[in-house]
C-alpha cells in the first residue's frame, strides 16, 4: 500500500519549529474528553486514519497522540472514529479529509487547528482548542439533532476560531446540532453564514463575533455572553438578521452591535450601541399580482 509524504518533510519551516516565534508557551492544564461513542454499527467501524506525528507514522487506531512537547501532527485522509490529541507543548494539528465521528484536541498550550468539514455520521464530530490562545480553522460545521452534533470549543484562553457556514439545530436540552463557541477568554469569532438554527457562542471577557449573514433561510443565534462584546458581518461591516428567524443576544456588558433586522421574525437584545436604525426591523415587502 503506498502513502503520502507528509508535507513537513518537503517543506521543512512547517511544524511546531514555526511556530515558536508565534506562539509563546505558558503551563496549562487538562485536556476536555473525546465525543461519546454510539451503539451499533458504529462499534464494529474499524477506525480509519493515516497520519504522522513528527514525520513519524501514527500506529493504526482509534487515537493518535502527540507528546508532551511542541508537536506537528498531519492528517493527509479522513477522519472516521479517531480522537487526535496533541497532548502538551504548542501543537499544530492539520487535517486535510474529513472529520467523520472523530475529535481534534489541542491540548495544553498555544495550538493551531485546521480541518476541514466536520461531519457526524452516527456521532459527533468535535474540535478542542483546550487551555492556551489557540488559532482553529475549520471549512464547514452542520450537525443535525442532539445525537449528530459538530462542535467547535476555543475552551480557555484568547482564541481565534474561524469557519465556514455554521447550521444544525440542536436536540433536547439544545444539545448537538451545530454550535461555535468560545468559551473563556477573549476570543474572535469569525464564521460563515449562521443557518438552521445554528449557534455561535462567545462565552466570557469581551469577544469579537463576526457572521457573514444570520439566518437567511430558517434561523440562527449569536449569543455573545458576558463581557464588552462586538457583533457585526465581516471586517466590521452591518451584519443582516434574516430574512427569517434569527437572534442577536448581546448578554451582559456594554455592547456593540452592528445589525440590521430585515424581518419581524428576528429578535436583536442587550445591544447598548446600535447603527442608526439598524435594530428595527423592515416589514414584509406586500405581495403584488
Amino acid at each position: 500500500m503506498s502513502v503520502t509524504t507528509p508535507p513537513s518533510l518537503r517543506k521543512a519551516a512547517r511544524g511546531p519549529a514555526a511556530l515558536t516565534a508565534l506562539l509563546a508557551g505558558v503551563a496549562v492544564v487538562t485536556v476536555a474528553g473525546a465525543p461519546a461513542q454510539a451503539s451499533g454499527a458504529h462499534k464494529a467501524r474499524v477506525p480509519m486514519h493515516q497520519c504522522w506525528v513528527n514525520d513519524v507514522p501514527a500506529p493504526p487506531g482509534n487515537q493518535v497522540n502527540g507528546t508532551p512537547h511542541d508537536d506537528y501532527i498531519f492528517c493527509d485522509s479522513d477522519l472516521e472514529g479517531v480522537t487526535v490529541s496533541g497532548g502538551g507543548g504548542n501543537d499544530m494539528i492539520e487535517v486535510r479529509g474529513l472529520v467523520i465521528d472523530s475529535a481534534l484536541l489541542g491540548g495544553e498550550g498555544h495550538d493551531v487547528i485546521r480541518a476541514k468539514h466536520l461531519v457526524p455520521q452516527t456521532t459527533f464530530s468535535m474540535v478542542r482548542g483546550n487551555r492556551g490562545n489557540d488559532i482553529i480553522k475549520v471549512a464547514t460545521v452542520r450537525g443535525d439533532g442532539a445525537k449528530l452534533g459538530a462542535v467547535v470549543h476555543g475552551d480557555d484562553g484568547d482564541d481565534k476560531i474561524t469557519t465556514g457556514s455554521v447550521s444544525g439545530a440542536p436536540g433536547q436540552f439544545n444539545r448537538g446540532g451545530g454550535i461555535v463557541t468560545g468559551n473563556d477568554g477573549a476570543d474572535t469569532i469569525k464564521t460563515g453564514i449562521i443557518d438552521f438554527s445554528a449557534r455561535v457562542l462567545g462565552g466570557s471577557e469581551n469577544d469579537t463575533i463576526e457572521a457573514a449573514a444570520l439566518g437567511p433561510e430558517s434561523g440562527g443565534l449569536i449569543q455573545a455572553g458576558p463581557g464588552d462584546d462586538r457583533i457585526s458581518g465581516p471586517g466590521g461591516a452591518i451584519l443582516t438578521v434574516g430574512e427569517h428567524w434569527g437572534t442577536v443576544d448581546a448578554g451582559v456588558g456594554k455592547d456593540t452591535c452592528l445589525v440590521q433586522s430585515v424581518s419581524t421574525r428576528t429578535s436583536i437584545s442587550s445591544c447598548e450601541q446600535i447603527p442608526e436604525g439598524g435594530a428595527a426591523p423592515k416589514p414584509d415587502n406586500p405581495k403584488t399580482d
